[in-house]
């Protein structure tokens, strides 16, 4: 008798254990999009048509099962300076990268949309550094879909250099996943951010380089609105491509290319935990360009 009800007790404490966070492993597609943003004084008009042209959707291909998911894209804009009045400034100052899901189970979606809504409502009004996030920006109803990740870097330029730039990650808002997450442990999350330049040097002749790689990783991330960066993560400052006006119809001053690569995964339990980072390290140069294509043939 005694055995039974400590084999029983060693089922039930599995069950427990093992059972799925609420906010994980949702059943969908997902959309991963990469925007460059103008500076809001702009206008948020043209803040909004940027981001609608050039935004890239991707569909996410899931690798290991549903322990873990990664995600690739890359954005590429010609109209990176902008000269007024004799001023050259940049013309985008932050990465704005994104996911969101569609074809959710209604009865999921529902709960998911009374959560997240309950939480937009109990956020600060007070202004802060960090972008609050409002009911339109999550659940768009028009396209169908939620919001369940969003993240902002920001672009800074030398305040005596524009071509002198670092970045900033402010923002990163995890609302749920596809990722199947146990209840008792969190998500974790490495962001790769790759930007690659195209220029020509003062005597026509054409360049091109990679300006920065910056790889973050989180660990033990949680469900919600708030942001997840308490403090900006500032990188080194770095040479962007250079501001070559006067070369001879070269008004736009070259092209850069964002590229980035968003990996999200399970705590403990899963069995990639260990050899993530390296895989990452190693084989960052085909991860940025192939994607999520490229980390599947590599675990399988």
């Amino acid at each position: 008798m005694k055995q039974k009800l400590l084999l029983l007790m060693a089922v039930s404490l599995t069950v427990v254990s093992c059972s799925t966070h609420q906010r994980s492993y949702i059943v969908s597609n997902e959309e991963f999009i990469v925007e460059l943003k103008k500076p809001a004084s702009r206008g948020a008009l043209e803040i909004g048509l940027q981001g609608l042209f050039l935004g890239v959707n991707y569909l996410a291909e899931k690798t290991s099962k549903s322990l873990s998911s990664s995600y690739a894209q890359s954005i590429s804009v010609n109209d990176y300076y902008t000269s007024t009045s004799g001023i050259t400034e940049k013309t985008y100052n932050e990465i704005h990268i994104k996911k969101y899901a569609k074809r959710i189970e209604e009865e999921e979606k529902s709960d998911l949309m009374v959560i997240i809504r309950d939480e937009i409502s109990k956020q600060p009004t007070a202004r802060g550094s960090s972008a609050v996030l409002e009911v339109k920006d999550v659940i768009r109803e028009k396209e169908d879909d939620l919001l369940n990740f969003h993240a902002i870097i920001g672009i800074e330029s030398d305040p005596e250099n524009p071509g002198v730039s670092r970045l900033s990650f402010n923002d990163l808002r995890i609302l749920f996943s596809k990722t199947r997450v146990y209840q008792d442990e969190n998500l974790n999350a490495i962001v790769s951010v790759q930007i690659e330049g195209q220029w020509r040097n003062t005597d026509g002749s054409p360049n091109k380089g990679v300006l920065i790689e910056q790889e973050y990783d989180f660990r033990n991330l949680k469900y919600g609105v708030e942001n997840q960066i308490k403090e900006p993560i500032k990188s080194p400052w770095y040479y962007d491509i250079p501001i070559t006006s006067e070369i001879d119809q070269n008004e736009k001053f070259g092209v850069v290319k964002v590229n980035v690569q968003v990996r999200e995964y399970e705590g403990s339990k899963s069995k990639y935990i260990n050899k993530l980072p390296d895989i990452l390290s190693e084989n960052k140069d085909a991860i940025i360009k192939d994607g999520a294509s490229t980390i599947e043939k590599m675990m399988n």
